[in-house]
């Protein structure tokens, strides 16, 4: 516990801080190294003492300052007296890496010390690949607590959890060929997956599940059967009808096909407070495009009731 204490202040104290406004937002930008594009972190702190650590792991590429223009929870987050922190773990980061995964385990254990929060009172979730960095964090921590602080909740908006699924997915958007905006998206991760990865899900099966925070099939849904004691919510806009105008994608290539399955895996696991919400017709990006992906979908208010009825059950 000594040498952790010591390497905890070690880390905290080679940090960078900037106070700044953002979209309106009093933020503090934190660089936990000389290098200041990647591996920082963008927090909110509140007035008061805290209640608890809300950590957001923003979508692909997405900085953290983006994620306080599509979505108003770290706002309300804050006055309902939580420390957010949005942290940036990797250049393009998908969240899953090893790399992105081992800043995340040492990163929670300084916010704790730094901002003196209880570490009881710890939420973790992100929005869509980001989602499912935050879902594979809790797993690991679940699975082997010495290493890592456990999440007392988690969440996330529409993720993809498979990434066997995922592959899949990206390999129909990219036959079809009907969104050129999608189509190039499949490309990039399709590549990405098989050069990181070492080849096709068919190839490398097991490297795919080793990133999927859900495997659908996998015994007791791969990774996810860690997350069978913890309250998991997951959210999606299930708006089949937009898929089939605007990208001719059916249901099963969609993240819904992971999220609905999922949940149903930890209830069958004996998780009686795994949740689906679902937001038909809420998600809009912040320029106002409507898209279920959209991390607006998240109703703020009552994630906050949600997260407070939830941690006084702990």
């Amino acid at each position: 516990m000594r040498t952790t204490l010591i390497l905890i202040f070690i880390a905290v104290s080679i940090c960078t801080f900037a106070q700044t406004m953002i979209h309106g937002h009093e933020a503090e930008i934190v660089f936990r190294t000389t290098d200041q594009t990647q591996n920082f972190y963008l927090a909110l702190a509140p007035k008061q003492a805290p209640k608890g650590l809300l950590v957001i792991l923003p979508g692909f590429g997405g900085p953290p300052q983006s994620v306080l223009k599509e979505t108003g929870l770290p706002a309300k987050a804050r006055t309902n007296g939580y420390v957010v922190v949005i942290p940036y773990l990797a250049t393009d980061t998908h969240c899953s890496d090893q790399v992105s995964q081992q800043r995340l385990r040492t990163l929670i254990p300084e916010l704790l010390v730094k901002y003196k929060v209880p570490a009881d009172s710890f939420i973790i979730g992100g929005h869509s690949i980001g989602g499912n960095g935050a879902l594979l964090y809790a797993e690991s921590a679940y699975k082997d607590n010495v290493t890592a602080i456990r999440p007392n909740l988690v969440f996330a908006v529409d993720p993809p959890l498979d990434m066997k699924r995922l592959w899949t997915s990206f390999a129909y958007i990219r036959k079809v060929n009907f969104y050129a905006g999608a189509v190039g998206e499949a490309e990039y991760f399709m590549d990405r997956f098989e050069k990181e990865l070492g080849g096709t899900p068919a190839q490398k099966p097991a490297a795919y599940e080793a990133i999927s925070s859900f495997t659908m099939d996998a015994v007791d849904g791969g990774n996810a059967k860690y997350l069978k004691s913890v309250p998991v919510r997951l959210y999606c806009d299930p708006d089949v009808n937009w898929y089939i105008e605007n990208r001719r994608t059916p249901v099963e290539y969609t993240n819904l096909c992971d999220l609905s399955a999922c949940v149903v895996q930890l209830k069958l696991l004996g998780n009686d407070s795994a949740e689906l919400v679902t937001n038909l017709g809420k998600g809009y990006f912040a320029d106002g495009r409507r898209h279920p992906h959209a991390f607006s979908q998240l109703d703020s208010d009552e994630f906050v009731k949600w997260a407070e009825k939830m941690l006084a059950r702990k």
